[in-house]
């Protein structure tokens, strides 16, 4: 007798939950019910405990968290997402990992570095209320801003460049490198604007046991902006680095023209924007009438006041889930039954038809129609 065999796959069990349930996952399925016993309770992420609350200056602390046992590690310079409750409302922000990845191997702890932003919703209620012992919710690492994989025999230098709370990400660089490779030849050049240097204590003492660690701090407001002129003063030999660049996007934009108008390769840069690009003036006018379907409300756009789709639906307080509100977290994507959207990250325009979208980052143009 000649017996059949069905073989169900990872994908196609995936398919048959997503058709039963409308979820991707029966855990998220059960999720409602499971809250009714248990609030806290999530079919994604993984908790946290606050264990250490650390001011580092007036606007910014440090958050050390010990994650649940089976969060699993991470990469120099990645980051994450972190979630709390605020008077029975979610939030979700995206925060770089400012400590080594020994760190968390060493002791399950890891660290984020958060720069209080005094029209938030989040870093305000962080830096004020979160205290220690209390739970959070914290997602996987995420991120490719990493360093490359390199032998101690490689000969592959490097260049840093930060404006202000953008050295999180390159703490966690140096100290990795301090564990794995003293030997690597390293310059950090650190931008701020008339206040302390963030971890100064440790740039020197880091500077003790990498004989090849230089560090130049930049206060612009006695030293100006980068230049051409000034990055060659300090780094003679940055064309031929692998150079990374964090921080606001004005540096970002500025040291990338300086840097590929004087020959540096597109390949030899990599960069990590902290905060959301600013949105330029179209050359579509953005008015017109936003309609979201399921909560039977409608919003209106005006040319004069650039608003994104998130932040049209939380005026008409429809309060979708959101995360980063920069493009990078995918928390806010949205289907878009019709009509044309511009994408201020990619800078670039939607067809008419449906798709998804991220809705912190996208701007109508003209009668959009979402799923909200």
């Amino acid at each position: 007798m000649l017996q059949t065999v069905i073989k169900i796959g990872p994908t196609f069990s995936s398919w048959i939950i997503k058709a039963l349930t409308n979820h991707k996952t029966i855990s998220a399925f059960m999720e409602p019910a499971i809250q009714l016993f248990d609030p806290n309770w999530q079919s994604q992420g993984y908790h946290a405990k606050v264990i250490d609350h650390r001011k580092e200056n007036e606007w910014v602390f440090t958050l050390v968290l010990q994650p649940q046992k089976n969060w699993p590690s991470f990469n120099a310079g990645q980051h994450i997402a972190l979630q709390v409750e605020i008077n029975g409302i979610r939030y979700t922000r995206i925060f770089s990992l400012s400590s080594p990845p020994s760190n968390f191997k060493d002791n399950r702890l890891i660290e984020l570095t958060i720069r209080q932003q005094t029209k938030g919703k989040v870093t305000p209620w962080l830096a004020n209320f979160l205290s220690k012992g209390a739970q959070v919710r914290i997602s996987a690492a995420q991120g490719e801003f990493k360093l490359p994989e390199l032998s101690p025999a490689e000969k592959q230098t490097i260049l840093l460049i930060a404006g202000g709370s953008g050295i999180t990400p390159f703490r966690s660089f140096i100290h990795h490198l301090a564990d794995e490779n003293k030997n690597q030849d390293i310059h950090l050049i650190y931008y701020n604007h008339g206040v302390q240097p963030l971890f100064n204590k440790e740039w020197q003492a880091l500077a003790e046991v990498m004989p090849n660690l230089r560090v130049d701090f930049i206060d612009t407001t006695q030293q100006g902006r980068i230049t051409k002129e000034q990055l060659t003063q300090l780094c003679p030999d940055y064309i031929s680095r692998l150079i990374y660049l964090c921080g606001p996007l004005g540096l970002i934009t500025t040291s990338r023209d300086i840097l590929l108008k004087s020959g540096v390769k597109e390949a030899q840069i990599k960069h990590e924007l902290f905060g959301p690009k600013p949105i330029k003036k179209l050359s579509h006018k953005t008015n017109g009438q936003v309609i979201f379907t399921r909560s039977k409300k409608q919003a209106n756009s005006y040319p004069e006041k650039t608003s994104t789709l998130l932040e049209l639906a939380e005026i008409k307080d429809i309060n979708p889930i959101s995360g980063c509100r920069m493009g990078v977290c995918h928390q806010c994507k949205c289907h878009k039954q019709q009509g044309v959207v511009y994408n201020t990250l990619t800078e670039t325009y939607s067809d008419t038809g449906p798709e998804d979208i991220q809705l912190c980052v996208s701007l109508p143009v003209g009668a959009v129609s979402l799923d909200l």
